[in-house]
């Protein structure tokens, strides 16, 4: 959790983004599955950008319609809730971005990381039949927001822990944690909390890199410890964004951190064994064709945010 001083530090903070007031009603329509589609287009063309972004979106080679999406009801019928969903999240992430001096923080390449990120949570999202693919994606794409804080609001804070990570011989949370008494997770699902997103993705990004057994040591029920499996864990999208950051670590995509040692995550023997069950990853030529479902993910997301994936915010 947050240190006092942290909170008070954060709660001090004046100009982070904020998600703007349409956008804000926007994504508790979007909760509300009995809305017709007029309310929902009515609240989005209230906002220009989002409405262009909806509508080149609907018409990109994603969906490779042959006929052009001009109207913003057709556009939210063929792309879906969740699609919507991602694509306001995404306009705020991504405005958030745009504030990062690229002279102290290699923005470009943590962009594609977390666009990484989130492809490869929607992909396992529905390998692992977890129902809300479209917020897997936002929890990727969100998950370490926390390090972007530290980098634009605490840059000396930031130059100390990068300091002491490599002094120490330490990972990078262990490097936060010494010197803030937190972790940039705990700080990203403040963001969100502030954002008013659901609980269960703010637990994503705060508990992403707690390791599952020491979750559980806080529970009393040893039965819980006996039993668990990737269906009945509490928390699913934190085993699927913790995922995702093992697959961008493995295949090159966390490029922006350089750790000698690695940060924990909440991954979990038990999550490997769900996978191996399902024939996911239990040979190197399974693993290899995840990989490249995942890398097929990743250029499509990046085609279909229309930013050319390694070039963000030349």
């Amino acid at each position: 959790m947050l240190s006092p001083y942290m909170r008070r530090k954060l709660n001090s903070l004046t100009d982070l983004p904020t998600v703007p007031v349409v956008i804000s009603q926007l994504l508790r329509a979007l909760d509300n599955t009995d809305l017709p589609t007029k309310t929902i287009a009515n609240l989005i063309e209230r906002d220009q950008a989002l409405t262009t972004r909806i509508l080149r979106a609907a018409n990109s080679p994603f969906y490779g319609f042959s006929r052009q999406i001009s109207t913003v009801d057709l556009a939210v019928i063929i792309m879906g809730l969740n699609t919507i969903k991602e694509i306001v999240i995404g306009l705020v992430v991504q405005k958030f971005f745009s504030r990062i001096s690229k002279s102290r923080f290699d923005v470009n390449t943590f962009w594609n990381y977390s666009l990484f990120s989130g492809s490869c949570c929607r992909l396992l999202a529905r390998k692992l039949v977890y129902k809300l693919a479209g917020e897997a994606f936002v929890a990727g794409l969100m998950h370490d927001l926390g390090i972007l804080i530290i980098v634009e609001k605490f840059s000396i804070t930031y130059g100390r822990v990068i300091a002491i990570q490599e002094q120490e011989n330490l990972s990078l949370v262990e490097s936060e944690e010494m010197v803030m008494d937190c972790n940039h997770g705990v700080i990203g699902a403040w963001l969100a909390e502030r954002w008013n997103l659901p609980a269960h993705l703010c637990e994503s990004i705060r508990y992403h890199h707690v390791p599952f057994q020491k979750l559980l040591q806080n529970k009393e029920s040893e039965e819980i410890q006996k039993t668990a499996s990737f269906n009945s864990i509490d928390q699913p999208l934190t085993a699927i964004v913790s995922l995702s950051e093992w697959f961008a670590e493995d295949m090159g995509y966390k490029g922006w951190c350089s750790e000698r040692r690695k940060s924990p995550l909440y991954l979990s023997s038990e999550i490997f064994e769900d996978l191996n069950e399902n024939d996911y990853l239990n040979t190197n030529s399974a693993i290899n064709v995840l990989k490249a479902e995942i890398l097929e993910e990743y250029n499509r997301a990046s085609e279909f945010t229309q930013i050319p994936a390694r070039s963000v915010y030349k």
